[in-house]
């Protein structure tokens, strides 16, 4: 597996994640984020939380008595309102939709980004319900 995306919920202080990879997200954040902050919303590369990278890559040791990387990203993670996560997302399947955006140069990976922020879509609803916050994890 290369490096993907996985869209998760922090619900009362346990990360709930979708485990579902999420690659043209990873492979078009750059533009993703230009077209959020052309949108004026939060920033698409401001809800990567690199918690699950950095231990994957050998950057960093978990402490004794930590099981997972899940329980270091739940409390020192990178976290945002998943209401500024949701406005963020729907601006981006509207702008990608009317627009007819482009992504990728020998293939057009909008059908599948549009895909995989539904789906993010989704999981930011869940954590706004369950009055929760949002992040995309870096995974490795």
């Amino acid at each position: 597996m290369g490096t993907v995306l996985w869209a998760n919920r922090l619900d009362q202080g346990r990360v709930v994640s979708d485990q579902s990879d999420k690659i043209a997200l990873y492979r078009h954040a750059g533009k993703l984020d230009k077209l959020s902050r052309s949108l004026h919303t939060i920033h698409f590369l401001a809800t990567h939380d690199t918690t699950d990278a950095e231990f994957n890559a050998g950057r960093r040791d978990l402490p004794d008595g930590v099981v997972s990387t899940d329980e270091i990203m739940a409390a020192d993670g990178t976290w945002v309102s998943p209401s500024d996560a949701i406005l963020m997302m729907e601006a981006l399947i509207r702008h990608i939709v009317r627009s007819q955006v482009r992504f990728g140069m020998f293939r057009n990976d909008a059908p599948d980004i549009i895909r995989e922020l539904e789906e993010s879509l989704l999981v930011a609803r869940q954590a706004e319900a369950c009055s929760g916050r949002f992040n995309f994890s870096v995974v490795l």
